[in-house]
C-alpha cells in the first residue's frame, strides 16, 4: 500500500503556526536580551529603538561585579538542590505506597493529597513562618530540605503514574527471592522511572529557583537567594533602577535553568511521553 500523501499546504500552515508560538516564546527573552545591551539613556528614550545603536556590553560586566553575584549563585543552588534532594525522595515513597500498597484509604488519602494542590499558598504562610521560627530554622539554609521532605502534591502525582505502569511480577519476583520492602523500591522499582525521576528533580529545582517569597521571609541578606538579591542590587546613589545591568543580571539568572533543561531535555520528553502521563 502506497503511504499517505501529505498535503504540502498543511504542513506549510503548521510550521508557520509553530513559528510564530516560538516567536512568542522568545520575543521576553529578545527584549530582555537587547535592553541589557543599552544604555540607561537610550532605554528612556521617547522612541526607544528595538536594536541598540551601539552595544553596551558593559553591562554584563558591571552586573557581575555590583555585588557578590557568584556568592548569591551558590546560595541558590544549594537550597534548591537540598529542596529537590529531600522533595524527589519522599514523593517517590509516597508515589510508590499509592500505587502499590492496597489499602481501603488508598484512594481517599490520594484525593486529599491532590486537592491539597488547590489551597492556596498564601493561606499557609502565616503558620508556617511562626512554625519556623519556633524551631529556630530561620536564616538557616538547611530549612529547604526538611521543607522538601513535605513532599509535592504534583510530584507525588507523577511518580504514583510512573509506578502504575510496571508490572506488580517485578516486585513479586524479588518478593520471592527475599528482598524486603526497602530494597524493592530503591533498587528495583526507583531505577525504572528514571525519566519520572529527572522531571521531578527538574521540577522541584525549578520552582526552588525562581521561589521569591520564602528566601525573602526566612533568610538574611547574606544567605538569601540571587532572585530575592536581583530585586534590589541595581539601582544608583538615588535608588533610581539600572534596567540595563539588571537585565544583563537577569539574563545570568535564568542561564542556569534554561541549561539544565537542555542538557536533560531528551529525559524531559521521554518522561513526559510515557507513564507519567497516562492515567
Amino acid at each position: 500500500m502506497r503511504g499517505r500523501k501529505t498535503n504540502p499546504v498543511g504542513v506549510t500552515i503548521k510550521y508557520l503556526v509553530l513559528l510564530f508560538l516560538l516567536f512568542l516564546f522568545f520575543l521576553p527573552i529578545f527584549s530582555m536580551f537587547t535592553v541589557s545591551l543599552k544604555s540607561e539613556a537610550e532605554i528612556f528614550k521617547a522612541s526607544p529603538a528595538l536594536f541598540p545603536e551601539k552595544p553596551v556590553w558593559k553591562n554584563y560586566e558591571s552586573a557581575a561585579k555590583k555585588f557578590p553575584y557568584l556568592q548569591y549563585l551558590w546560595n541558590t543552588i544549594f537550597i534548591s538542590a537540598l529542596y529537590t534532594l529531600g522533595c524527589t525522595l519522599t514523593s517517590a515513597m509516597a508515589g510508590y505506597a499509592f500505587a502499590r500498597f492496597q489499602i481501603r484509604a488508598n484512594r481517599i488519602f490520594f484525593t486529599i493529597v491532590l486537592s491539597s494542590i488547590m489551597i492556596p499558598y498564601v493561606i499557609t504562610i502565616i503558620p508556617f513562618y511562626l512554625l519556623i521560627k519556633n524551631l529556630g530554622l530561620t536564616d538557616k539554609h538547611i530549612l529547604w530540605l526538611f521543607y522538601g521532605l513535605g513532599g509535592a502534591p504534583f510530584m507525588i502525582y507523577l511518580y504514583r503514574q510512573f509506578f502504575s505502569t510496571i508490572p506488580a511480577s517485578f516486585a513479586e519476583s524479588a518478593r520471592m527471592d527475599g528482598a524486603g520492602r526497602i530494597t524493592i523500591f530503591s533498587r528495583i522499582m526507583l531505577p525504572l522511572v528514571n525519566s519520572g525521576t529527572v522531571i521531578t528533580a527538574i521540577f522541584a529545582f525549578q520552582w526552588t529557583w525562581q521561589d521569591y517569597l520564602m528566601p525573602s521571609l526566612f533568610l538574611g541578606a547574606v544567605k538569601t537567594s540571587l532572585a530575592v538579591k536581583l530585586n534590589s542590587a541595581y539601582q544608583d546613589m538615588q535608588q533610581n533602577l539600572l534596567f540595563g545591568q539588571l537585565m544583563a543580571g537577569v539574563f545570568f539568572y535564568i542561564a542556569v535553568p534554561v541549561l539544565v533543561y537542555f542538557i536533560f531535555q531528551k529525559q524531559i520528553m521521554k518522561g513526559m511521553l510515557s507513564g507519567g502521563i497516562k492515567g
